[in-house]
């Protein structure tokens, strides 16, 4: 084997520095609004689009899309900022 062949070999990345691979952190707090959103959103404009405005899936909508992000907020700050554990592709 020539000594150019090992520059072709699969090495691990360096743990830290700039070739390093990055590390996701996300804020718990800008997860549970962003889930909030998504999950009352839709069903806040469903209860405005009906004949009538429907106040009773409007607050179901609010209520729904509040417990949901709670939830993902609470389970990121939990895993401290990290949604994925070990290798990534």
């Amino acid at each position: 084997m020539r000594p150019d062949d090992d520059r072709w070999r699969g090495t691990e990345p360096p743990a830290r520095g700039p070739s390093a691979p990055p590390t996701l952190q996300f804020d718990p707090f800008a997860t549970g609004l962003a889930i909030f959103f998504a999950v009352a959103l839709p069903i806040v404009v469903i209860g405005f689009i009906r004949a009538t405005v429907n106040t009773t899936i409007i607050a179901a909508g609010v209520v729904a899309g509040l417990l949901a992000g709670l939830v993902a907020g609470l389970w990121v700050s939990a895993r401290g900022g990290e949604i994925w554990r070990g290798r990534r592709l």
